[in-house]
Formats: C-alpha cells, structure tokens, sequence
C-alpha cells in the first residue's frame, strides 16, 4: 500500500494543479447524489466487492493492481516461519504488485454519462487520494463538473448513508 500510495502522489505531483471543480464531504455528495449526480467509485474491483460499495454508486476502476505470486519455495518458507515465531508477517513480500492505468477509464466514465461533459459526477475510492487523482483525469478530458469525496469510502461509512457489501 505505501508502494502505491507513493506512485499515487507522484502521479498527481506531474499532474499539477486540481483542474476539477471541487472537494466535496459526504454531506455535499449525499445532496448531490440524491439530486441526480452519478457517483462513481474507483476503486479496484476487488475493493468494490470485499469491502463495500454506497447503494447506487458505479464502479470503473482508475487503476487495476495485479499480483505475481513468488516461487513457492519462498512462500513455504515463509509460510513455516511464520507458524515457528507464532505471529503474522507482512505478506505483501509474496507478491510481486504490479499497477497499470485501465485504458477505458474515460470511454466508459464517457458511456455513464450519455458523453454529457457537464453532467455532475462526483468521484470515491477508499479515503479521496485515487479520485482526486482520478478528478483531475476527467477534468482535463473536459468534464466540467467534476467532484471528489473528499475522505472517501470511509467517510461515506462513518456518514451512515446507503451502502452494501455481498
């Protein structure tokens, strides 16, 4: 995560300045929600799944993580270290994670809404960083009412608005 959260920043630092309307909190995108703007998650599919998602929100990934799982003689090993000292480690060292853009991040954001650039969209992920990264995306495609949840899919939860997980 702190990997990603680097490349992330780093992304947004070659990106400039917010070029997307605003920040908004869970309130302002709850009003909004309901007065018809489409909310879309950015999240990873898996993350959209596991962990939860608001009622009615669209998920189109910004980016999509793949794992290359190390040679299992690593992962024994690591595996009979862990049972040996009785406690967890950081099990990410088993992957190789590799971040790639989705290529049709702007085409199907374009489909949802019917390729109107001035529909209100208000962009979440888990606590604000990929849709504001995602914002700024948009906004320099040329949607202009482009809004990121600021504290995310975090902030949507602790709100108590409509959301679910199966």
């Amino acid at each position: 995560m702190k990997y990603f959260l680097t490349l992330l920043t780093l992304i947004s630092i070659s990106y400039g300045e917010m070029a997307y309307q605003d920040d908004i909190d869970e309130e302002e995108a709850f009003e909004l929600f309901q007065e018809g703007a489409i909310i879309i998650d950015v999240r990873t599919p898996s993350e959209f799944i596991h962990t939860g998602h608001g009622l009615g929100h669209i998920n189109i990934p910004v980016l999509f993580q793949e794992y290359k799982l190390k040679p299992l003689r690593i992962i024994r090993k690591f595996a009979k270290m862990e049972q040996k000292k009785g406690k967890a480690f950081n099990t990410r060292k088993l992957y190789k994670i590799i971040i790639r853009d989705n290529p049709n991040f702007f085409k199907n954001v374009m489909k949802v809404a019917n390729g109107d650039l001035e529909a209100e969209i208000i962009l979440i992920c888990h606590s604000g960083r990929r849709s504001k990264f995602a914002s700024n995306l948009l906004a320099k495609k040329g949607f202009e009412n482009i809004y990121n949840l600021d504290g995310g899919f975090l902030a949507w939860q602790k709100a108590k608005y409509p959301w679910g997980q199966n």
